[in-house]
C-alpha cells in the first residue's frame, strides 16, 4: 500500500493491510482511496494523522479512528 507519492502506508493502516492480505489474491493491483470518517464526514486531518503512525500507535489508531478503503480501479 502506497501513497500517490510512493510513500509506504502498510504500517500506518494495519487494518487495511491485514484485510487485503487475507481477502485479495496475490499479485492484484488496486487503485483507490483511504478515508477516515468522523461524525458522518470525511476527516482528512484524521487520515493524515493516521498516515504518520507506526507499530503499536498505528494499531491503537486503527481501533480509535478506523480507516476504510474504496477501490475504483483494478490495475492488474
Amino acid at each position: 500500500m502506497r501513497s500517490r507519492l510512493g510513500t509506504g502506508l502498510s504500517g500506518a493502516f494495519p487494518e487495511i493491510r491485514d484485510t487485503a492480505l487475507a481477502q485479495l489474491p496475490e499479485g492484484i493491483g488496486l487503485d483507490g482511496e483511504l478515508v477516515v470518517w468522523e461524525d458522518w464526514r470525511l476527516a482528512f486531518d484524521a487520515l493524515q494523522a493516521r498516515a504518520g503512525a507506526r507499530g503499536a500507535r498505528a494499531v491503537a489508531a486503527s481501533w480509535e479512528r478506523p480507516a476504510h478503503f474504496g477501490a475504483f480501479d483494478l490495475l492488474h
